[in-house]
């Protein structure tokens, strides 16, 4: 019968909530807007120089 409380014990300790709480209104609305800022500076982002047009250093 210990054996089976000790187990129930584990078992319940085993399922408690451990996620970190849920931010705030201001935390929130700070986390969207960091968001908002770095989706914006992805879309500005350029891409790799088009190197098509540059010399080659190959000899032929």
């Amino acid at each position: 019968m210990k054996h089976q409380l000790i187990f129930a014990a584990l078992l319940l300790a085993g399922c408690k909530d451990q996620r970190p709480p849920a931010p705030t209104a201001e935390q929130s609305a700070q986390l969207n807007e960091a968001d908002d800022m770095l989706n914006d500076m992805a879309r500005n982002e350029e891409g790799p120089a088009d190197r098509s047009t540059s010399p080659s250093n190959r000899t032929d």
